[in-house]
């Protein structure tokens, strides 16, 4: 089978957590012998064509007022600017034309739209190619992915979200199915009113590798009478939680209990929380690889303020056999059992976090058990070719393609 996937970026390192799960996702489909083309914009003039990891590779210009980056700011005006043209982009769709055309894909997966903007649904539809349409954010519904403004989350969508996704709603329709990487992510969209004559509707959880992980079969465990300490990686960010976490673990008063901090963000909020924190107790140590971080912690704590489609961050730790303790936002929940491979908490009720600090500090054992039991509960989730394969099962039942 020969799948075209349609994404804003091809490079994981110029984005984030979508375009290693795209990866990851493309270098199992290829392994299990199927045809995949990665379609995806760049900042550089017109039409580049690779092939990286037995996958080839389309890089547009991206015809629009920049390309959006990780971590880069840009003036209000100018986002302002990228929003209105990337709600309905004409000038991207004449490339999707002309690789859909050169490519004759048997079915396209649609992941983040944002540089094609939902144009590409029409244009994708129209070539007479089946859509999958892959939710790992809130593109759809919110210009900035994240139904997060001002340090809430949207109850439901603004003003000036609604504005600028006129056409998303009525575009969503021409999916032949959609996926939702979590029942809260899924649910969410249906709730505001996309995607709701869509006549296949699935969960599918994302996967990782354990090899690209650095998991080793024997799970990574500290020795029981060392002070606790707590891990959190990822981006640096106010809706990450992170000020909540640092004040969560001065309260809980733990003496040599020590909090590692790995990832990075925009310099001058990263800047002033290494101002403000740091110590030896609280470390931030920048970028680090997963196999050297979390074999160095004892647990690690999810702490979003904001609703994470599926924080890939919890099902690493586990891979690593930590217990997570993570808020009950979003599909955090969805893969944290209360009590038994982590905590959950309530992000407003600071108590109940600094409680769950408190219990693995206290208890040892408690951290073994609960290790173990995120080893067994994450085996799902580090099942790349499974995984692949539950895709390919749901790409041949809207294609008519025969599985091979």
């Amino acid at each position: 089978m020969k799948i075209l996937f349609v994404h804003a970026l091809a490079d994981p390192h110029a984005g984030g957590g979508a375009e290693v799960t795209l990866w990851t996702l493309m270098r199992a489909m290829t392994r299990l012998g199927h045809e995949c083309v990665l379609l995806a914009a760049s900042d550089k003039e017109g039409l580049k064509r690779e092939v990286i990891d037995g996958v080839t590779v389309y890089s547009a210009k991206l015809r629009n007022v920049y390309l959006p980056k990780h971590n880069k700011q840009r003036p209000a005006l100018q986002k302002v600017l990228w929003h209105a043209l990337d709600s309905a982009n004409p000038f991207m769709q004449g490339v999707l034309k002309d690789v859909i055309a050169k490519e004759k894909p048997d079915v396209a997966s649609v992941h983040c739209l944002n540089g094609w903007s939902v144009l590409a649904m029409r244009t994708i539809k129209r070539a007479g190619v089946p859509i999958v349409q892959v939710l790992h954010g809130y593109e759809y519904i919110c210009v900035k992915s994240t139904m997060y403004c001002g340090g809430k989350n949207c109850v439901s969508q603004c003003q000036s979200c609604h504005l600028f996704r006129i056409p998303h709603r009525g575009l969503s329709r021409y999916a032949n199915a959609v996926v939702g990487v979590s029942r809260f992510t899924l649910e969410r969209h249906l709730t505001e009113g996309y995607f709701r004559d869509v006549a296949i509707q699935r969960v599918i959880n994302n996967a990782r590798d354990p090899l690209s992980l650095g998991v080793c079969a024997t799970k990574a465990v500290r020795a029981l009478d060392e002070p606790l300490r707590l891990g959190y990686i990822g981006r640096l960010d106010p809706s990450k939680g992170i000020e909540l976490l640092i004040g969560a673990f001065h309260e809980a008063g733990l003496g040599e209990a020590q909090l590692w901090i790995a990832g990075n963000g925009q310099h001058d909020y990263e800047q002033s929380l290494r101002d403000k924190w740091g110590s030896e107790r609280v470390r931030f140590l920048g970028r680090v690889a997963q196999s050297e971080f979390y074999p160095n912690v004892d647990a690690t704590v999810v702490p979003s303020l904001w609703e994470e489609p599926l924080g890939g961050v919890v099902r690493e730790g586990m891979a690593f056999g930590k217990p997570v303790i993570g808020s009950r936002r979003g599909g955090t929940s969805e893969m944290i059992q209360d009590g038994v491979n982590g905590f959950l908490f309530e992000p407003d009720n600071r108590d109940e976090l600094v409680a769950a600090i408190k219990r693995l500090a206290n208890d040892p054992g408690l951290r073994s058990r609960m290790g173990d039991a995120a080893r067994e509960s994450v085996q799902s989730f580090l099942d790349p070719l499974g995984w692949a394969n539950t895709y390919i099962d749901l790409y041949a039942e809207v294609s008519g393609v025969v599985k091979a």
